[in-house]
């Protein structure tokens, strides 16, 4: 299964997704860490009120990791459960043909061979 040009492709697609998500989500927290660290009168800085661009950020990366996790579902969704799909299938194919590959070559057993009776 896993030679399949479907299936690496499928494991191609999940890697590369989960690696650009990785390092959009990582990039995001450590530009903000790195922001509060180093540029704090940037941060403090007002936007509205009491919203001040800190605040802002830091709200910021829960909406940023909503929007990951909902491109995450999109892409499983179009991109790699049909494919899933596609394959389970496969898979499933091949288990039956093997199976009866093997109940072929099986001698046959007479009837109530390897039974016990009791007392």
């Amino acid at each position: 299964m896993s030679h399949d040009p479907a299936y690496r492709s499928l494991r191609r697609a999940h890697r590369r997704f989960g690696s650009r998500s990785t390092a959009l989500a990582v990039g995001g927290f450590l530009l903000y860490v790195l922001l509060s660290s180093f540029a704090p009168g940037l941060m403090n800085s007002s936007l509205s009120g009491h919203l001040t661009l800190g605040l802002a950020l830091g709200l910021g990366q829960f909406v940023m990791m909503a929007v990951i996790v909902w491109r995450y579902l999109v892409h499983m969704r179009t991109r790699v459960t049909p494919v899933t799909r596609g394959l389970r299938g496969l898979a499933r194919h091949h288990d039956e043909v093997a199976a009866r590959g093997r109940a072929a070559a099986q001698p046959p057993v007479a009837p109530g061979a390897g039974e016990f009776r009791p007392w």
